[in-house]
């Protein structure tokens, strides 16, 4: 199965822009990344979509954050994660490589962080069993895990082994095959390598995937083999800041970094990062997700009408925070656009950000130059589940891809420029997706000299401005529809909570609403029901419980979509 599969995966072609000038854009092989996509994906997205069933008009004519005409009920066919597991000939194609490195607390029953000394003893045992498992997982099978897929296990080209690392400490390797043949040597358990302070956070990272099945897998059994190697005494928790933490400090925030690779040429991948970078208020408000902090949001939450508004509570007090080791808000130093990766333009990245070197300037919301030739995107909050991080990648997967089929029809991803991105950025890290979306000396005349779509869907038409940033999100989720379908990622069982926190339903509550509006919500509850409303205890069930079927996510409900998504 696993050598069938690898023969559907065609070779990449060298594709030879040039860098820097618009008709250097229109040349490149007759065969396209985006024809090779829809090559792909023509087997199989007959037999995925066409279980999709629509169900009952729901009517959203007197809401005005919804976007689109015609909402209805959309019925994804579900089946188990182990079903989908095992259907490896209907996994769902990746245009690029993707790997996650996911950063997790580690705590006592009372959210304490553990004392550092101890931790440097404790976390070698800890990763010494997580290698001995891992190693059983993959050669001999455990009953408390699933299978590992034939076509995974073949990707593992040596057993699971310690390392010492002068920055992470002791930490478990596996040795993973790309898909040129080459192989890479991934830390994927150990502790945090940039936390110099008072004690670690638990780093898990996946290989580079082709396969959002297989991504899936792998961080959903990552997050297991935490959970089967930590004492008693301590507990994984998937928040971006520990809710029980009495103050901010520098370094203890966790977050979910993707890299996305394999483009085909520098101006692929650079023209990628621009795409991303358009949109990270966009991205900010779907993952934001540290609500709390001393046991306590920023503000009373408010619900009105069945929705969660709280609207002086800050929805990511780490990025908030931590001002450090990602962009900040100010314009004129802000990550710039880029219309090649030359030297020419790593110093004028270099210049714009104000750092003198690419180490020092790495530690950017979204990075073009790391030394595996990836894009890093650092800019997401830890989410609860894992079916949201799968969603969340297969979001920036698309705007990779879209830029690239732009890039192809000799047409430059457009520059939404630096004070636009940057005050929707403060205040998306402010109120989510509840904020205002404000442009910033940006006209859609301006934009649309470059691509009219993008400028109607970033701004909304002229009669119907984008207002909010929900409105934003789902504008950016029109302009990607036909990527979406194409690379049959849009009913797909990953991005529906992703989809949901936009276009509804929720079960419990009106949309907007995203991990961290559900943090408030469980908040909110205690409060009301005269319990203790720290949510610690929640935080530590739940992580288990959403890691152990990357299907289940908090946002539970019927997806409904307006036939502008559908159609």
């Amino acid at each position: 199965m696993a050598k069938d599969k690898k023969k559907k995966k065609k070779d990449k072609e060298q594709q030879d822009y040039g860098v820097g000038t618009f008709s250097q854009l229109m040349g490149g092989s007759s065969e396209t990344k985006s024809q090779k996509g829809k090559d792909k994906k023509t087997q199989k997205t007959v037999g995925i979509s066409s279980g999709v069933q629509l169900g009952e008009q729901i009517d959203r004519s007197n809401d005005n954050l919804f976007l689109g005409t015609d909402y209805r009920e959309v019925f994804i066919p579900e089946r188990s994660w182990a079903e989908i597991l095992e259907d490896v000939e209907h996994w769902t194609p990746l245009p690029f490589t993707h790997g996650i490195e996911m950063e997790l607390i580690i705590a006592d029953d009372n959210g304490d962080y553990p004392p550092g000394d101890e931790m440097v003893f404790r976390m070698k045992e800890i990763v010494k069993d997580a290698i001995k498992i891992m190693d059983q997982i993959l050669y001999q099978g455990r009953a408390d895990f699933l299978p590992v897929p034939d076509f995974i296990r073949q990707k593992v080209m040596a057993r699971p082994w310690g390392r010492d690392d002068l920055e992470k400490g002791f930490a478990m390797d596996i040795r993973y095959k790309l898909p040129n043949d080459a192989e890479v040597d991934i830390d994927t358990f150990a502790r945090d390598g940039n936390v110099t302070a008072v004690t670690y956070i638990l780093e898990l990272v996946t290989p580079p995937c082709e396969y959002a099945e297989e991504l899936a897998y792998w961080a959903s059994t990552l997050f297991l083999l935490a959970k089967n190697t930590l004492p008693n005494d301590l507990h994984i928790i998937a928040s971006a800041i520990n809710p029980a933490t009495k103050e901010y400090m520098r370094g203890l925030t966790q977050a979910d970094h993707s890299h996305i690779g394999s483009f085909d040429s520098d101006l692929e991948k650079i023209q990628a990062y621009c795409m991303i970078r358009n949109f990270l208020p966009h991205i900010i408000a779907l993952t934001c997700n540290s609500p709390i902090l001393n046991n306590q949001p920023t503000d009373v939450v408010k619900i009105v009408n069945n929705r969660i508004t709280a609207p002086n509570c800050v929805r990511s007090l780490r990025l908030k925070s931590n001002t450090t080791m990602l962009s900040n808000n100010d314009p004129k130093h802000f990550i710039p656009y880029l219309t090649s990766g030359d030297d020419d333009a790593i110093n004028h990245f270099l210049q714009v950000v104000q750092k003198a070197s690419l180490e020092d300037a790495r530690f950017q919301d979204v990075f073009p130059f790391t030394d595996w030739n990836t894009i890093e995107v650092r800019i997401s909050d830890a989410q609860i589940s894992i079916c949201r991080r799968i969603g969340i990648a297969l979001l920036i997967q698309a705007l990779c891809y879209k830029a690239v089929k732009l890039l192809q029809n000799g047409v430059w991803v457009p520059d939404a420029g630096s004070e636009t991105i940057a005050y929707n950025r403060k205040t998306s890290i402010e109120r989510g997706l509840i904020s205002l979306f404000r442009p910033q000396n940006l006209s859609r005349e301006h934009l649309a000299k470059y691509d009219a779509t993008f400028a109607e869907q970033y701004l909304g038409p002229e009669d119907q401005p984008v207002r909010y940033m929900t409105q934003a999100v789902q504008r950016m989720f029109f302009y990607l529809k036909d990527e979406l379908k194409e690379l049959g990622f849009l009913y797909s069982p990953f991005l529906k909570p992703v989809l949901q926190s936009v276009f509804g339903d929720v079960s419990y509550a009106k949309p907007p609403i995203t991990e961290a509006e559900y943090q408030l919500s469980l908040y909110k509850y205690k409060l009301d029901n005269g319990e203790d409303p720290n949510i610690l205890y929640d935080l530590i069930y739940f992580t288990i419980q959403y890691c152990q079927d990357p299907l289940n996510n908090p946002l539970t409900g019927t997806l409904t979509l307006p036939k502008e998504m559908r159609e």
